[in-house]
């Protein structure tokens, strides 16, 4: 790394950071709770005088699918009328929307279920205005916060959970609170890392999304890292932090509290941490051995005194390469661990780590290989081992008795029977074989903002990079087929190692699930820029070009996968492809 990379990385990791945060969320959410139980479950809402109710909000507490009676008092008849008497309000930590539609004076609400935690309620006139009960004193923690709801913002993205939020924020809020934990289909350690967040910020979007975006960001100067180790070319490592910064889906997952931001970050710095082993081992292998037949060529005709010590610096020499190549191996192991922890998909990054690794010290006979398969055996098994029991620290058990060991073997079996048996329909998902072309892109969170904009948060690629990725794989596994290219095949294998294992999934899936896959075909997309590069004098001006298309490409879909308000229209002429439903 000279000066010159430093700058560059900087500059991206400026802008990026910039996207990132720019309206990422709400600073604020509300967070005192009115609790309607089955002996006080009557709402009952005085608005002063009649008047025509559009509709309410009730922004929900951490239980999820609570059920409500809307009713109208009618005074000639001196009798409740029902709106509606069975209205789910689904979504924690968001502000659901309950359509009225009637003049009244006195509204009324009966939640269902033996437990309703209501953060807020926001009851909206037909003008739009904000009505505040007469009665409100008499809910505390009902009322109390109507200045954190924005009629234009607090319904989309910005103020509310969206898509697995309503899982991933909700148990680490639960971490917090030492609550029963609800969502156990993966491990702990990603929803303790959102819970930093929540920490720092209180429970509101920003605060739930915030290292979603540090780790967003700090895959940049990662893979900045390790495509000026691959290719040591300044130009081909410019390229690949440009494209991940470029990638929508990327930047979209930077921007949600979900897991997956987390596993992509491991599992791309596992992987580098790896080839920094390859390298320094190697590198440090063939130095010793130069260095050994130089000191034995000439220290054929000196004493025996002179040539123990030659011995002795060579075996100084020895340690100092074992020390050096060693430490990335063992933080490997131990991201692996952090990985593992943060989400099963990084088992599959370990194991395509694990056959690199024995084709490694098959082909190359890496100094001190008794000692380095123990040291691999405690990186790479016993600490990641207590990195994932430690991960459970906050797992609230139903049974206060039950051991921590047999939580997570419960938990573990749970999980792993959650996923092989589960049997569901979703329309956005999709098999692994449409993720490359993207065919059908996930929709996040759709909102009309007004009558013309809307609010729109789409998971989907950056077409510029994932279509131009396509050919890119082809070209790496033919240079690694002809060529023998190891830096070919580490990234195929790679590749591979978060791709293959998909195809025997049987579950349904969805497009983020290619995503650290799609971290190495930007890396393969890398390979072949620095190829183009230096096949020609005008090499260098067609990957200029291709990253200005690369950017541009972003910056089109910038509307459908931010979420800012933006003409509706636009973005309904952002579908290229048939299935691409961006917005509703």
């Amino acid at each position: 790394m000279t000066k010159t990379d430093y700058i560059i990385l900087g500059i991206i990791t400026f802008i990026f950071t910039v996207l990132v945060f720019y309206r990422i969320g709400s600073f604020s959410a509300p967070e005192t709770t009115y609790l309607a139980t089955q002996d006080d479950r009557d709402i009952v809402l005085d608005l002063g005088t009649n008047i025509h109710i559009s509709h309410a909000y009730i922004f929900l507490g951490h239980l999820d699918n609570r059920t409500f009676t809307v009713s109208a008092f009618n005074i000639e008849r001196d009798m409740w009328d029902l709106l509606n008497g069975n209205i789910n309000v689904a979504s924690v930590f968001a502000w659901n929307r309950i359509e009225i539609n009637h003049t009244l004076r006195y509204l009324g609400f009966v939640a269902m279920k033996e437990e309703t935690y209501i953060n807020e309620m926001i009851i909206v006139a037909d003008d739009g205005r904000i009505i505040l009960p007469r009665n409100a004193s008499e809910y505390p923690g009902l009322f109390d916060e109507q200045d954190k709801f924005s009629p234009v913002y607090s319904p989309t993205y910005f103020g509310s959970t969206m898509f697995d939020e309503i899982y991933h924020g909700r148990t680490a809020y639960e971490f917090i609170h030492g609550l029963t934990t609800y969502e156990t289909t993966h491990p702990p350690f990603g929803k303790t890392i959102i819970s930093w967040g929540i920490r720092l910020f209180g429970m509101n979007p920003f605060g739930w999304r915030f290292f979603s975006a540090v780790f967003g960001i700090l895959m940049l100067p990662v893979i900045y890292a390790f495509g000026k180790t691959l290719f040591r070319n300044t130009l081909a490592a410019a390229s690949v932090t440009i494209l991940l910064a470029a990638d929508c889906m990327h930047f979209t997952l930077s921007r949600i509290a979900t897991i997956d931001i987390f596993a992509a970050f491991f599992i791309l710095l596992m992987f580098y941490l790896m080839l920094r082993y390859f390298q320094i081992d190697r590198r440090g292998s063939q130095k010793l051995l130069f260095t050994a037949k130089a000191a034995h060529s000439n220290n054929a005709h000196k004493s025996q005194r002179t040539q123990s010590g030659a011995d002795r610096r060579s075996k100084r020499k020895l340690q100092i390469i074992v020390i050096e190549s060693w430490v990335p191996l063992g933080l490997c192991g131990i991201i692996m661990g952090l990985g593992i922890a943060a989400k099963w998909t990084a088992i599959y990054a370990g194991a395509g780590l694990g056959l690199i690794f024995f084709w490694y010290l098959i082909n190359s006979y890496p100094v001190k290989v008794r000692q380095l398969i123990i040291f691999c055996m405690t990186f790479f098994g016993i600490i990641p081992f207590f990195i994932y029991l430690l991960s459970y620290r906050h797992f609230v058990p139903h049974t206060p008795t039950t051991g921590l060991i047999q939580i997570i073997i419960d938990n573990t079996v749970g999980m792993f029977s959650y996923h092989a048996d589960l049997v569901a329909t979703h329309y956005y998902a999709t098999p692994f074989y449409d993720w490359p072309t993207m065919r059908m892109p996930l929709l996040y969170a759709t909102d009309p903002v007004s009558d013309t904009l809307m609010s729109s948060v789409n998971c989907m690629g950056n077409p510029a990079i994932w279509w131009v990725g396509i050919p890119c794989i082809l070209f790496c596994i033919l240079r690694f087929l002809w060529k023998k290219d190891l830096r070919a095949g580490f990234l195929i294998a790679a590749y591979l190692a978060q791709y293959l294992p998909w195809f025997f999934v049987s579950r349904i899936t969805f497009i983020y699930h290619y995503f650290p896959a799609a971290l190495f075909m930007i890396l393969m997309i890398g390979y072949t820029l620095d190829k183009i590069a230096a096949f020609r004098p005008w090499g260098n001006k067609v990957v200029y070009a291709y990253l200005i298309l690369a950017v541009a490409v972003f910056f089109i879909f910038y509307p459908v996968v931010s979420g800012i308000p933006f003409s509706r229209d636009y973005q309904f002429s952002l579908r290229w492809l048939p299935e691409w439903i961006l917005v509703l």
